[in-house]
């Protein structure tokens, strides 16, 4: 009989709630395995806050939250009596093998796997309400099949598995607007057009643009539906004058897609890590010394970065854990876990996205995530309108899982304490919009907090981006292995070309959702503005 040890991550401790709006792991167990398909069945229950299913509406369909539900596993070694490296569990494609508890659907990976780049389902699934409802959701009961055969385990090997979540958010197939129509923003929001053309951009895109940055274009015309913005109303690429066109599957974000709902936190960075063999951490961590933070290489908390080693470092892979609070036991109520990470580059972005079997976001669906299908608003900041409230001058519950900011609805350069906050911790149960700093849809954090690190289209590099999803394991050097990713090939954070920013951060003024400044900016290293978020293409 296949033996199991069965131990929950949940990018958290078990004991724990979870981060950020509390998505939860719990009581995970194993059911009966079936020695002749080689499968196993993996149960647990799963909750979260602040969550919703809005049936019809935002136009033109529903939208939702759910959660990206994975697996890890170890296969136990007898001759080296020692477990072996994590290995991202194979999951069944097909919806009906899974179970779903009362109240939820589940939605396995991608399917047909030709429409997000082929060989890539099996990775996970999307679990989430199937009724019109918010607030907290608790499902008890789920399933999910995994085929250790397809992963090499045998009917008798022992093996250890982790289950892991990331709450995301469903965004809808549909128009919806780039750019910004008040020209006082024009140096900041170029969609340059030297022939000044048609400003509908659909299948096929009408016109060809030039979409570089605004620091990286002379070009200042401007392609704009006076009002509005350019309308993106089709799921093909784009047409340049100078002929490097986007790839025809470059993600446009006219077609559905998932995007997590907030940047990823301390405690998924620490999990991430504590998974990797020692070799991939070394690429994955500026530093490995006893007791030193291991991002920011620094012997002190530096802008709000708690990710620390332990005081004794052993030969293999290190045990990292969070301490905010320096009190040198890791992952306490105030240690920290449910701070959005900072200090990370492109390449540990990218390498944290293949793990978690997800994909980077593009430019054009960090807007949709923002502003939906609804006509540009002048000036507008990812909550649709031009207004930003009094910054955050103090925070309650500091490091802990109910974090919360006196002021403001973003954490932007006149917020302080001076790093990242909680992430979604302006939003609660009866927030509006604006208040809780929110995209169209229910993203967090977009226009402030930590810099997002999308694929460009101001460069032929990003251009060159087909959508390819991540296959849950990484190259021995600790990087992704997606050959149409920025930074591929290249080793530890010293590539990021085709990458580049949108929205704000921490120590920037509020930043507007169209504006393009650094849009292809590739810088490589690591900054303590820099965070990291994923996103994946919808079933």
């Amino acid at each position: 009989m296949l033996k199991f040890l069965l131990f929950i991550a949940l990018l958290l401790f078990q004991a724990m709630p979870a981060f950020a709006n509390g998505l939860s792991l719990t009581s995970v167990t194993l059911g009966a395995q079936n020695t002749t398909t080689h499968t196993y069945d993996i149960q647990f229950n799963v909750s979260w806050d602040n969550s919703w299913y809005i049936s019809g509406a935002p136009s033109p369909t529903a939208n939702w939250d759910a959660a990206w539900v994975f697996a890890k596993f170890s296969v136990w070694n007898a001759g080296t009596q020692a477990w072996g490296n994590w290995t991202h569990c194979t999951l069944s494609k097909t919806n009906a093998d899974h179970t779903a508890p009362t109240g939820s659907q589940i939605a396995s990976g991608c399917s047909p796997s030709a429409a997000c780049g082929g060989g890539d389902t099996g990775k996970g699934v999307f679990i989430y309400r199937n009724a019109a409802g918010t607030g907290t959701v608790s499902l008890s009961g789920a399933a999910l099949r995994w085929l250790y055969g397809t992963d090499g385990v045998g009917d008798t090997d022992k093996v250890k598995v982790h289950v892991f979540g990331i709450e995301m958010v469903y965004i809808p197939s549909g128009p919806f607007y780039i750019g910004d129509p008040d020209n006082a923003y024009a140096a900041n929001f170029r969609w340059a057009d030297g022939t000044a053309g048609a400003p509908l951009i659909n299948s096929g895109w009408s016109g060809a643009i030039n979409a570089s940055s605004a620091n990286n274009s002379s070009d200042d015309d401007q392609l704009r539906q006076p009002g509005a913005g350019l309308l993106i109303s089709g799921a093909g690429g784009i047409k340049y004058a100078d002929g490097t066109n986007v790839h025809a599957a470059f993600p446009t974000g006219y077609n559905a897609f998932y995007i997590m709902k907030y940047d990823v936190s301390q405690r998924q960075w620490v999990d991430f890590l504590n998974t990797l063999t020692r070799p991939q951490q070394t690429t994955r961590t500026a530093s490995q010394a006893a007791s030193q933070f291991v991002m920011s290489n620094s012997a002190s908390v530096a802008y709000r970065d708690g990710v620390r080693a332990p005081s004794s470092i052993p030969a293999g892979s290190i045990t990292f854990g969070n301490d905010l609070n320096t009190a040198d036991a890791f992952n306490q109520p105030t240690d920290g876990q449910w701070i959005a990470m900072n200090d990370l580059s492109w390449m540990d972005q990218a390498a944290y996205v293949a793990w978690a079997g997800l994909r980077p976001f593009t430019e054009l669906e960090f807007e949709k995530a923002c502003r939906g299908g609804q006509t540009a608003v002048g000036g507008e900041y990812a909550w649709g309108d031009a207004t930003v409230d009094t910054a955050t001058t103090s925070l309650a519950n500091g490091g802990a899982n109910n974090e919360t900011p006196n002021n403001g609805n973003l954490n932007y350069t006149t917020s302080t304490p001076d790093g990242p906050f909680r992430a979604g911790s302006f939003a609660g149960a009866a927030t509006t919009r604006h208040a809780s700093g929110a995209g169209y849809y229910g993203v967090m954090d977009l226009s402030g907090q930590l810099l997002k690190r999308p694929v460009t289209v101001g460069n032929t590099t990003g251009r060159a981006f087909t959508g390819t999803h991540g296959s849950g394991a990484l190259a021995t050097s600790g990087n992704a292995t997606n050959s149409d990713w920025p930074g591929y090939g290249s080793g530890e954070v010293s590539a990021a070309t085709g990458s580049g920013f949108r929205g704000g951060a921490w120590n920037y003024a509020a930043t507007r959702v169209s504006d393009r400044q650094n849009a292809s900016l590739d810088y490589a290293a690591r900054v303590n503005t820099y965070g990291a978020r994923a996103a994946r293409t919808s079933p």
